[in-house]
Order: C-alpha cells, then structure tokens, then sequence
C-alpha cells in the first residue's frame, strides 16, 4: 500500500514566495516530507489495528459474557434461596395465622360464654331488684297510708279539741264578762255609798262649822 502523498513541489513553491531561499525550502520541505512519511500510517497499519483491536474486544466480551453469565448463575441461586426462605417464612407465617385464629376463637368462645354468664346473673339479680324494690314500694305505700289515716284521724281529734277548748274558752269568757259585770256593779253600789257617805260627812261638817 502506498503511503500519505505530500506535495514537496507546492511546498516549496509557497516557501520561496513568503521569502526563504530556495535550498533553505528544498530542505526544509524535504525534512518535513520524510517526517510526515516516517509517522503517517497506512491503510494496512489501520487494518491491523482494527484486526488486533477487533479481537480484544471479542475477547473482552467474551470474558465479560463469561463473568455474567457466572453473575446469573450465582444470582439464580441466591433468588432460588431467598424464594425457599421467602417459602418457609409464609408457611411459618400460615402456621403462626392459624394457630392465632384458633386462639381467638377459643378466647371469643370464652368470653361469649363468660359474658352470657354474666348477663344471666345480672338479669337475674335485677329481677330481684325490682321484686324487692316493688316490695318495698308497696310497704311504703302501706305506710304511707297509715300514716295519712293516722294523721287525718289526729288532725280530727285536734280539730275536735280545738273546738272543744273554743267552746270552753266561750264560756269561761261569758263567765268572766259576767263576773266582772257583778263586779263593776258591786263596785258602782259602793262608790255611791262612799259617795253619799262623804256629801253627807261634808254637810255635817258644814253645819258644825257654821
């Protein structure tokens, strides 16, 4: 293959225009050609290149499908490992659910029958309470009633007695006005008698005086 063409003539054409001597461009294009010739690839060299470049990369992805596909596997067995632990913690899960179901249901058995229990008796004891209650209404009521009988035959009596005292009071209070009546008369008779007793003194005395 050939290699880079570099066009010395136009070189150093374009040298000796901007000034340089002529074996001075000569030279230095020369020098520049070799350099550019000695560094430049071929198209071969690039080939070659891409060949060895090619198989690295094949290798690498080989390499690298290799080491994947040991990734999968490993990782497959520890999916497979955590799906088995994942298995036995739900069955534990399962067996833990049922045994709590059961206990539940054995503690609401209880309890309904604890509570039925219970209701029963308080039923039972306020049945009582309210015969008892009713019981002691009615007594009260009785006594109640005595009571009033009682208190209405005393108001009577004390009605009776009352007017019975207002009867009395009447007539000890006609007595006295009649006592003090006899009184006042006996009284008005000796003050006329004093009183006469005293004109008569004084017409004594008048005529021993005169």
């Amino acid at each position: 293959m050939s290699s880079l063409a570099f066009d010395t003539h136009r070189a150093v054409k374009a040298l000796c225009e901007a000034g340089a001597a002529e074996p001075l461009a000569e030279a230095f294009v020369e020098t520049i050609g070799d350099a550019i010739t000695g560094n430049v690839a071929t198209r071969a060299d690039i080939a070659a290149s891409e060949a060895a470049l090619r198989a690295d990369i094949a290798e690498v992805k080989t390499g690298l499908e290799s080491h994947i596909a040991e990734v999968r596997t490993d990782l497959e067995s520890h999916i497979d490992a955590v799906k088995a632990d994942v298995a036995e913690v739900k069955a534990d899960v399962n067996r833990v659910e049922t045994t709590l179901k059961a206990d539940v249901n054995r503690v609401e058995t209880t309890l309904k029958a604890d509570v039925d229990r219970v209701e029963t008796a308080l039923k039972a004891d306020i049945a009582e309470v309210k015969i008892e209650i009713a019981e002691s209404e009615a007594r009260l009521q009785v006594k109640i009633a005595d009571v009033q009988a009682e208190t209405k035959a005393d108001i009577a009596e004390v009605r009776t007695e009352v007017a019975s005292v207002r009867a009395e009071l009447k007539t000890d209070i006609g007595l006295v006005r009649a006592e003090i009546g006899d009184l006042e008369a006996r009284l008005y008779r000796q003050l006329w008698i004093m009183a006469a007793g005293i004109v008569g003194l004084t017409v004594a005395l008048v005529k021993l005086l005169g």
